[in-house]
């Protein structure tokens, strides 16, 4: 939950954020560390497994091959890891929130 409205974040805006760029789901629920860690990686992990344009491989100028197609799977399964872990975390924020909303006062 947003702290300042007591609204609850949307878990549809945090996987599109994480789907774009893994980590940005993560900021946008406030997973400082956890949103770094998601989007160093994904930055080091797709330098090292394309040194080709993301482009030229759309425009087909780069041939499609076993390697390749290894080299996106991998890309592929930790982009879903990060959108799914910024659903997750939603979840369980916006959870953790509503309960302790809804928590009555301690009698003394």
């Amino acid at each position: 939950m947003d702290p300042k409205s007591n609204r609850p974040k949307s878990n549809q805006l945090a996987l599109i954020l994480s789907g774009i760029l893994p980590g940005l789901g993560q900021f946008y629920n406030e997973d400082w560390a956890k949103g770094a860690a998601f989007f160093i990686a994904s930055t080091i992990l797709d330098s090292l497994v394309f040194p080709e344009n993301y482009l030229d491989i759309l425009r087909l100028k780069v041939s499609l091959t076993g390697d390749l197609v290894a080299r996106l799977l991998v890309v592929g399964v930790f982009r879903a890891w990060a959108i799914y872990d910024a659903d997750r975390s939603v979840k369980r924020k916006n959870a953790a929130a509503l309960t302790s909303i809804q928590k009555p006062p301690a009698v003394l």
